[in-house]
C-alpha cells in the first residue's frame, strides 16, 4: 500500500555532514550553507537533536531579528556559567542583526557556547558571523544536492521497498537531488497514487501533464514574483528550451534574461560558439507552462516557431521543435516539414513525438515509403517496445530489411527467423552496410564471435558498421591487441563515420587499451568521447565504459552513480550492453561499495530483466559473472565459485576467453585457487605476453603456489595499471604468503604496501582477502545464495508471495528459506534482518 504522505522523512545519506557537525562542536561550531531546498534546516535540526542526545544543553535562537534578542542571549549566557557550554541553534543566521551577531561571536570566542547555524549559499553575513568563520572558530559545511545513490537510499528508507531504476532516474532527474523538491514530489505522487508498488518494486510513470498542486505551489514560492517581461521570457524558455540567446524574441527581452539569470531562475550555457538559455531547474518548466493562459501560450509558440524558422534551423532538433510548436498552437505544417520533423525527433530519441509526427504525415496523404516516414514510424514503435506493430511497418518495404532483422531478433526474439531473413537480404544487396551490421549482431546473439571478429575490415565500405562489432568480438575472444590494431587502422577515417559508430570505436579503443596496458591511449580515447552526443544509446555505452574504468580504480561511488543513470536509459537492442547486463554491473559496483543488501536486490532485478529479453549468451554470462561477484562480497563464497566456474566453462567452450579468464580469476580469488590455476593453464592465450588477461592468470597461479614474491610482483603490476583494489588485495595475499613462509619482514612490507594502496582509493579489503579463504563448513551464520536473496528481498518489505513471484519459486519455498535464515542469524522477525545483511 502507498505510504502515508504525512510520514516523517528519514534523514538518510547525510551521515558525513552529521559527523562533521559533531566534530566541529568540539571546536566551536559549524555553519551549514547550501542552495534553497538543499536540506540545511532539516540537517540543522537533526544535528541539534543529536547534540542533545549526547548530553549537550541546547538553546534555539528562533528569531535573530526579534525585539526579544536580549532574552535569548541572556538565557544562553546564564546557561553557560559554571564551566558548561551551550549549543546554540540558529536558522537563517545571515538575517541576524549586527548586535546579535557580535554577541554570538563573543559567546563562541569565549568558549561559553558552540554555534550550529544555517544560511543560504552566497548570502552576505553580518560581521560577527563572518569573523567566526574567518577566525576558524566555526567550520563551514556545504550542504550539497543529493546524488543518485543518496536519493536511492532515502527513497528505500521512505517507501520501505525497492524503487525501480527507471522511476528512480525520473525522480532524480526532475529534482536534481534537491531535498525539498524530492520530498514534495514523492509525497504528492504517493497521495495521487501514481507512485505505487507494482509487484515487487515501486514504480512511477513520471510527472502528470498538470503538476501536482502542492508541488506546483512549492515551485512557485521558489520562483518568486516575476515581472511581466521576466514571465514572458521564462514562459518562452519553458515551451522550447534551450533557446539561443541570439534568437530575436530573446534578444528583445535581454534585460529580463539578465535579471532571471541573476536570480538563479535561468542559466546560460555555452554550446560551441553559441550561448543558450535554459531554466535552472527541471521542475520550473512544467509549472510555468501550466500557469500560462492558453492564448498567451499560443502566441508564444507561434512567435518562437517563426523565429526558429528564420534562423534556418541550426540545430538537429530545431525541425521537430518548430513543428511541435506549430501543432500545439493549432497550425498544420506542410507534409514535408512533418516528415523531416519526425526524422529529427527520432534522431533525438523522442519516440513518442516521432510516432505522432510520422502518423500525422501519413494522415495528410504522404506515401510513407518514398518519404521515409514509414521507417521512422516503425523505428519509433520499436523504440517504445511495441515490436509487433513495428514488424508490420518494417514488412512494408524491402529497404527496411536491416531494421526489420534487428527488431525481429531483439524485440520479438525470433533469432533464427531473423538470421534467415538477413541472409536472403544480403544475397540481394551484398554491399549494404546496415544489413551487414545487422547480420553481425545476429552472429553475436548466436554466440558466433569468431565470425564477427573476422568480418571487420578497415578497407571495407561497410567498416563503420562492422569494425566496432569486430573489435568487440576480438576483445571478448581475448585478442585485445588485434582489436586495438584494427581500431588504429580505421582511426584516420573516423571523422567520416556516423556518431554512434565513431563513439563505439573510441569506447572499444579505451577497453582494448586497458586490456593491453596502453594507459595513455586509454585516457585519450575516453577523453575523446566527451565530444560526442549520440543520444541515450551513446550515453549508456559511455557510462558503462567509464563505470568499468572507475570500478577497476576503486572509484565505486562514481561508478554506481553512472550505472544508475545507465540502467534507466539502457537500450534493449544494443549489443554493447543490455539492460540486464547493465543492471548486473550496478549490482557488482554496489557490492564493491559495501551496499550489500541493495546489491543482492539489484542482482535479482537483473535476472528478472534478463528473463524477459532475448537470449544473448555473452551478455547472459556477463550478468552471471556480476552475480557471482555480488555473492562473493556478501559472504557466499561457495556460491560465488559455483557461478563463476559455470560462466568460465561456458565462455571457454564458446571461445570467449576474456570472460573465461575473468571468471576463473574470480573463482581462484575467493575459493581454492588450485583448480582455477589448472584450468587457466589450459587456456594458452593468457600465458602469452603481458596483457591484462595474462596478469589475471599470473595472480591465480601465484595464489595457487602461495608464492609471496610472485604476488608482490603481481601487486605492483596491478598498481602500475591503476587497478588499485586488486593491487591492494594481492598485496594482502602476499603478506599472508610471506608470513606462512616465516618471512616476517617481507610480510610487514607487503602489509604496509597494502595499506598505502587502500589509502589511494579510500577502500577496504574484501572479506576473502582479509581472512583465510577456507571457512568451517558448519558455520551457523553462513547463508546459501538463495537464502541471502530471500532475506534481502524480505528486508525490502515484500510479501512472501511477491518474493516467490520474483524468484520464480513457491511461497512454501520462501517460507522454508526464511525459517532457516532466522535460525542461522538468531533473529525472530524481518525487521531484524537488515542489521545482519
Amino acid at each position: 500500500m502507498p505510504q502515508d504522505s504525512g510520514t516523517e522523512w528519514p534523514l538518510t545519506a547525510r551521515e558525513r555532514e552529521l559527523e562533521g557537525v559533531a566534530a566541529a562542536l568540539e571546536r566551536g561550531g559549524v555553519l551549514l550553507t547550501g542552495g534553497p531546498g538543499a536540506g540545511k534546516s532539516r540537517l540543522l535540526h537533526a544535528a541539534l537533536e543529536r547534540a542533545e542526545r549526547a548530553g549537550h544543553a541546547i538553546a534555539w535562537l528562533h528569531g535573530p531579528l526579534d525585539a526579544d534578542l536580549d532574552r535569548h542571549f541572556g538565557e544562553a549566557a546564564a546557561g553557560g556559567g559554571g564551566g558548561s557550554r551551550l549549543v546554540l541553534g540558529a536558522d537563517d543566521v545571515h538575517l541576524a542583526a549586527p548586535g546579535a551577531a557580535e554577541r554570538l561571536y563573543g559567546l563562541v570566542r569565549a568558549g561559553r557556547a558552540a554555534l550550529v547555524a544555517a544560511s543560504p549559499a552566497g548570502a552576505a553575513m553580518p560581521e560577527g558571523i563572518s569573523r567566526l568563520w574567518v577566525e576558524r572558530l566555526v567550520e563551514r559545511v556545504d550542504v550539497e544536492a543529493l546524488d543518485r545513490s543518496a536519493v536511492a537510499r532515502i527513497l528505500h528508507a521512505r517507501l520501505g521497498g525497492h524503487v525501480a531504476q527507471a522511476a528512480l532516474e525520473r525522480l532524480w532527474s526532475l529534482t536534481l537531488g534537491n531535498a525539498r523538491f524530492l520530498r514534495e514530489l514523492v509525497d504528492s505522487a504517493l497521495e495521487a497514487g501514481t507512485l505505487r508498488p507494482v509487484g515487487e518494486t515501486w514504480q512511477w510513470p513520471g510527472l502528470p501533464r498538470e503538476p501536482y498542486p502542492r508541488l506546483a505551489e512549492v515551485v512557485r514560492l521558489h520562483l518568486g514574483r516575476l515581472e511581466p517581461d521576466e514571465a514572458e521570457l521564462a514562459g518562452m524558455i519553458a515551451l522550447a528550451e534551450p533557446l539561443e540567446a541570439g534568437l530575436a524574441p530573446v534578444e528583445e527581452l535581454a534585460r529580463a534574461a539578465e535579471s532571471l539569470n541573476r536570480r538563479g531562475i535561468v542559466v546560460a550555457e555555452r554550446a560551441g560558439r553559441r550561448l543558450r538559455l535554459r531554466l535552472a531547474h527541471p521542475l520550473f518548466g512544467p509549472v510555468l507552462i501550466a500557469d500560462l493562459p492558453e492564448l498567451t501560450a499560443r502566441r508564444l509558440r507561434l512567435r518562437l516557431a517563426d523565429a526558429i524558422e528564420a534562423t534556418g534551423g541550426c540545430r538537429a532538433e530545431d525541425g521537430s521543435r518548430m513543428v511541435s510548436l506549430r501543432l500545439a498552437a493549432g497550425h498544420e505544417p506542410p507534409p514535408a516539414q512533418l516528415a523531416a520533423a519526425a526524422r529529427s525527433a527520432l534522431d533525438c530519441g523522442d519516440f513518442v513525438l516521432a510516432e505522432r509526427l510520422s502518423r500525422r504525415s501519413r494522415a495528410v496523404g504522404e506515401d510513407p515509403v518514398p518519404t521515409g516516414t514509414g521507417l521512422v514510424l516503425a523505428r519509433a514503435l520499436a523504440g517504445q517496445g511495441r515490436h509487433d506493430e513495428a514488424e508490420e511497418e518494417f514488412a512494408r518495404a524491402d529497404r527496411y530489411a536491416a531494421q526489420r532483422v534487428v527488431n525481429m531478433a531483439w524485440g520479438l526474439r525470433r533469432v533464427e527467423e531473423a538470421a534467415g531473413l538477413a541472409a536472403a537480404a544480403v544475397v540481394a544487396r551484398p554491399q549494404e552496410a546496415g544489413l551487414l551490421g545487422a547480420q553481425s549482431e545476429l552472429r553475436l546473439l548466436r554466440d558466433r564471435t569468431d565470425e564477427v571478429a573476422a568480418a571487420g575490415s578497415s578497407g571495407s565500405p561497410a567498416a563503420p558498421a562492422l569494425v566496432p562489432l569486430a573489435a568487440f568480438a576480438r576483445i571478448e575472444r581475448g585478442d585485445a591487441a588485434g582489436a586495438l590494431a584494427l581500431l588504429r587502422e580505421v582511426r584516420p577515417a573516423l571523422g567520416g563515420w556516423d556518431g554512434e559508430n565513431r563513439l563505439a570505436a573510441q569506447l572499444l579503443t579505451a577497453r582494448a587499451a586497458f586490456q593491453t596496458g596502453e594507459t595513455a591511449e586509454l585516457v585519450t580515447a575516453l577523453d575523446s568521447t566527451r565530444r560526442y552526443d549520440t543520444g541515450h544509446r551513446g550515453e549508456t555505452r559511455t557510462a558503462v565504459m567509464r563505470a568499468r574504468t572507475y570500478r577497476s580504480a576503486g572509484r565505486y561511488a562514481e561508478a554506481v552513480a553512472l550505472l544508475r543513470r545507465a540502467c534507466a536509459l539502457a537500450d534493449p537492442f544494443d549489443w554493447f550492453t543490455t539492460p540486464a547486463w547493465t543492471t548486473a554491473q550496478l549490482a557488482g559496483a554496489l557490492a564493491e561499495a559495501g551496499e550489500h543488501a541493495e546489491a543482492v536486490r539489484t542482482a535479482v532485478d537483473a535476472r528478472a530483466v534478463q528473463r524477459q529479453a532475448v537470449h544473448y549468451p555473452l551478455a547472459a554470462d556477463g550478468t552471471a559473472l556480476e552475480h557471482a561477484l555480488v555473492l562473493a562480497h556478501v559472504g557466499d563464497r561457495s556460491g560465488a565459485v559455483r557461478h563463476a566456474q559455470r560462466v568460465a566453462v561456458g565462455a571457454a567452450a564458446a571461445g570467449r576467453l576474456q570472460q573465461a579468464v575473468t571468471a576463473w580469476h574470480l573463482a581462484g580469488r575467493v575459493g581454492d585457487p588450485g583448480p582455477a590455476a589448472a584450468r587457466l593453464a589450459d587456456l594458452a592465450a593468457p600465458a602469452e605476453g603481458r596483457g591484462y588477461l595474462a596478469l589475471l592468470a599470473a595472480h591465480v597461479h601465484s595464489l595457487a603456489r602461495c608464492d609471496g614474491d610472485a604476488l608482490d610482483v603481481v601487486a605492483d603490476r596491478f598498481a602500475a595499471l591503476g587497478v588499485l583494489p586488486l593491487a591492494a588485495e594481492t598485496a594482502a595475499q602476499a603478506a599472508r604468503a610471506h608470513h606462512a613462509e616465516g618471512r616476517r619482514r617481507m610480510s610487514r612490507r607487503a602489509r604496509v604496501r597494502c595499506a598505502e594502496l587502500l589509502a589511494g582509493f579510500d577502500g577496504r579489503l574484501p572479506s576473502w582477502a582479509a581472512t583465510p579463504a577456507a571457512e568451517p563448513a558448519a558455520d551457523p551464520a553462513r547463508l546459501t545464495t538463495r537464502e541471502r536473496e530471500v532475506a534481502a528481498l524480505a528486508v525490502s518489505r515484500l510479501s512472501n508471495q511477491e518474493i516467490a513471484d520474483r524468484l520464480v519459486v513457491s511461497v512454501r519455498t520462501v517460507e522454508n528459506h526464511l525459517h532457516r535464515v532466522y535460525g542461522k542469524l538468531g533473529v525472530t522477525a524481518r525487521s531484524d534482518l537488515a542489521h545482519h545483511l
